[in-house]
């Protein structure tokens, strides 16, 4: 079982978002996945109890018994874990880092979030934990999101796809759905966003010097 951590020291980046979209993708492609919300907010935890299928799956757990919730699935037949963390620096936030095999770090294409985005890249090289970056929340090829993707991949990896500012990703996290079932669009992006995820957690040999823009 590989562990996806999902972290922001930023609130508002689409964490929550990314971890549900993520977690349907690994099922469709035939994964058992279970999800851990440590985000006090819930945001997670209350997407998954309005669907009606189990996988993914959904446990609580608090902040001290993370590592030996963790030790204990690897038993349990699962592929993938997805842990959404808080927008903070809290032990939730900070468990959830120590515990993974990759951190995805959402981040919107503005100036204040990139300028906070050091803090999150200090906790998880304080790990020596392997990460990535995608863009939430902005528009393909426009100059914000370009400028965004040629600040971030000068730090580490970066996702070939904006997970776009788009309605439908709302209406899914409010539905417990998808918002590839709803926009075709909204599709291709989360297919291509988590094809790469997928290829730095199941694929030997990468590492975070790879770079890529958009």
């Amino acid at each position: 079982m590989k562990v996806l951590t999902v972290a922001n020291r930023k609130g508002g980046a689409g964490k929550s978002t990314c971890a549900a979209h993520l977690a349907l993708e690994a099922t469709r492609a035939g994964m058992r996945v279970i999800l851990i919300d440590m985000d006090p907010q819930k945001t997670l935890e209350n997407w998954w109890n309005k669907r009606e299928e189990e996988n993914p799956f959904l446990i609580d757990v608090v902040a001290s018994d993370l590592r030996t919730t963790i030790h204990d699935l690897e038993t349990n037949n699962l592929d993938l874990c997805i842990v959404d963390t808080p927008g903070d620096a809290s032990m939730n936030a900070v468990v959830g880092i120590e515990v993974a095999d990759l951190i995805l770090i959402p981040t919107k294409p503005t100036a204040p979030d990139l300028t906070a985005i050091g803090r999150t890249i200090s906790m998880v090289e304080d790990n020596n934990k392997k990460f990535c970056f995608v863009i939430t929340q902005g528009i393909n090829r426009a100059k914000s999101t370009l400028q965004a993707a040629s600040v971030l991949s000068q730090f580490g990896p970066l996702a070939p796809s904006v997970i776009s500012n788009r309605i439908s990703y709302a209406n899914a996290m409010g539905q417990g759905d998808s918002a590839v079932l709803l926009d075709k669009s909204a599709e291709v992006e989360i297919q291509e966003v988590w094809s790469f995820v997928s290829n730095m957690l199941f694929k030997k040999n990468s590492n975070n010097k790879k770079k890529m823009v958009i």
